[in-house]
């Protein structure tokens, strides 16, 4: 009889903290502070899919009468295409040099992501630089410069294409109804609308400008490590403008 009793205490002990554990569980929710945040950021002034208006495209300045390449030029080996050739500054760029350095305005003329991509251009008998443009969606166009070095437009004496190259993929991952994402004093607030973990969790961006065009061909990244359940997490965004940036993707990585 003791034995059985015994048996019946651990049992019963057993099922108790089986209980209390899977309730422990399910029972979790976002904290109240951050119960708000439920969508990801979005800007109504994002570019969208349809021709860039070149003359409204913020520090740039198009030269109609270059002679360098006739447009629209297909970047071979890629489904980019050169829609228009000039010159562009900005308060960041001019940090670097008081010139304005040579810019294109490149164009997504397939139906899939341009995930990466890169070329080089030859601007005369030595200098050569390189564009490389990002997380371009299909039917949209972005402002880009070259990055390696600087080059003035005024010193361009050619404008030669080599070494191109693409990755496409179907779409930009977003985590909608997954996490929310939101934007403030120059951090992003990541929170996990779900009761799993989602390892780490990556916010691209890129900048946008007036004209229908990303601006550069950079995209950004904020990452919050090891996301637990219904955490929230306050990352550094260091390049995103409110009001000219665009979230362009959110995605996560489990660890092994």
């Amino acid at each position: 009889m003791k034995i059985n009793r015994l048996s019946s205490i651990i049992f019963l002990i057993i099922t108790v903290v089986l209980v209390a554990t899977i309730f422990a569980g399910c029972g979790g929710s976002v904290d109240e502070e951050y119960q708000y945040n439920t969508v990801i950021e979005t800007n109504e002034n994002i570019p969208v899919v349809g021709e860039p208006e070149i003359e409204k495209i913020t520090g740039y300045v198009e030269d109609k009468d270059q002679k360098f390449l006739k447009l629209p030029y297909a970047i071979e080996n890629t489904d980019l295409e050169i829609v228009s050739i000039g010159k562009y500054s900005d308060a960041t760029i001019s940090e670097e040099t008081d010139k304005e350095i040579l810019a294109l305005v490149v164009k997504n003329t397939s139906d899939q992501v341009v995930s990466f991509s890169t070329f080089n251009v030859k601007c005369d008998s030595k200098l050569t630089t390189t564009f490389s443009p990002t997380n371009l969606p299909a039917g949209m166009s972005a402002l880009v410069y070259c990055e390696s070095p600087y080059v003035a437009y005024e010193d361009v004496e050619i404008l030669e294409i080599s070494e191109p190259m693409a990755v496409m993929s179907d779409s930009l991952p977003m985590l909608d109804g997954v996490v929310g994402v939101d934007y403030k004093d120059g951090n992003f607030i990541i929170t996990n609308l779900t009761d799993e973990k989602l390892g780490d969790v990556y916010v691209r961006y890129k900048n946008c400008s007036d004209g229908n065009v990303f601006l550069g061909g950079t995209t950004y990244s904020s990452m919050a490590s090891d996301v637990g359940a219904y955490e929230t997490y306050t990352v550094p965004a260091e390049y995103y403008v409110e009001g000219s940036s665009v979230i362009i993707a959110v995605e996560n990585y489990m660890m092994d």
